[in-house]
């Protein structure tokens, strides 16, 4: 009995033992697990920051249920700012929920801008490829409507982080905006933003066209006609030719017969003059080749070939 008391008693130490150790791990892991780190508003007048808010005009006097319009300037210099998130507070006692409209500084909201409970929210960013905004301009403008005589203000809380390419609040300074409603002051006008000008682009001058000198067309040598002799005509005049003599009469040519020339146009044959003209094989005719003619002209060949028709034929 002793003994199974002495073992219950060792049980509940060693479990006691291992509760005590688990606690203890898990605190350890507790305080060693990595936590994102909350990054810390600079205290206004911080030699670290660079960024500075502020509102124009810093006091708005209007009479009660008047509306104006506060604007709220950021000016960064030249460090390039990627993220604007800012919360504004408002006496929801003395005046109406107001209007947020985004400035021109950053060009893109992200999340959704809430105005409620006295609180104005809303996170700009610059574009992901722009590598962060420089210079100044206006980050966002409200208007407001006090609703009550008195004096409120539009203040910026520590809530308030401006990213400028690292991951500490780039935020030096801040001014807030008062506004103050009394029906016996003259309204502060509220100041309408100068447009800025749009420089007018220089035109530039269209070139002259040089024009083209025409060319002047060269003169051609006029080209005179070659004049042409007129040619007169030839009058031929025929030459005329000589008449042949007429075949004398066989019965006027004077007597020839022995000059040893057969003459038939004059009428000699081998019957009438057997010297100059001898009679062939043929007694019927001739062999006039054996006779020595002077060649006769036009008109004896003609004749002799008449007379030749009148010599008859042996048979």
């Amino acid at each position: 009995m002793v003994n199974k008391k002495k073992k219950q008693k060792n049980n509940n130490i060693w479990h006691s033992l291992i509760i005590l150790g688990t606690i203890s791990l898990g605190v350890i892991i507790w305080y060693s697990w990595p936590r994102p780190t909350q990054v810390a508003i600079n205290q206004v007048g911080s030699e670290t920051g660079t960024v500075t808010l502020s509102f124009s005009p810093a006091t708005l006097n209007l009479e009660p249920n008047a509306e104006a319009t506060l604007t709220l300037s950021i000016n960064a210099d030249i460090s390039p700012v990627t993220v604007a998130q800012v919360e504004l507070t408002y006496d929801t006692t003395k005046i109406d929920p107001p209007t947020l409209t985004p400035g021109d500084f950053l060009s893109s909201s992200l999340g959704t801008s809430t105005v409620a409970d006295g609180k104005i929210n809303f996170t700009y960013v610059a574009p992901a490829t722009s590598g962060g905004i420089t210079g100044s301009g206006i980050l966002a403008t409200i208007k407001v409507k006090p609703t009550v005589i008195g004096s409120s203000s539009l203040a910026v809380t520590e809530n308030t982080i401006i990213l400028a390419g690292t991951e500490t609040n780039a935020l030096k300074s801040v001014n807030d905006a008062t506004i103050i409603a009394d029906s016996s002051v003259s309204p502060t006008p509220t100041p309408t933003p100068t447009p800025t000008p749009t420089p007018t682009p220089t035109p530039t001058p269209t070139p002259t066209s040089t024009p083209t000198p025409t060319p002047k067309p060269t003169a051609r040598p006029t080209v005179k006609p070659t004049l042409r002799p007129t040619s007169t005509p030839i009058t031929r005049t025929p030459t005329p030719r000589p008449s042949s003599p007429p075949s004398p009469n066989p019965y006027t040519c004077p007597e020839l017969c022995g000059d040893g020339v057969c003459n038939i146009a004059c009428g000699e044959s081998s019957q009438n003059c057997q010297a100059d003209c001898t009679l062939n094989n043929y007694s019927t005719g001739f062999n006039v080749s054996e006779v020595t003619v002077t060649p006769p002209s036009f008109w004896q060949k003609i004749l002799n070939w008449i007379s030749s028709l009148f010599v008859p034929t042996q048979n």
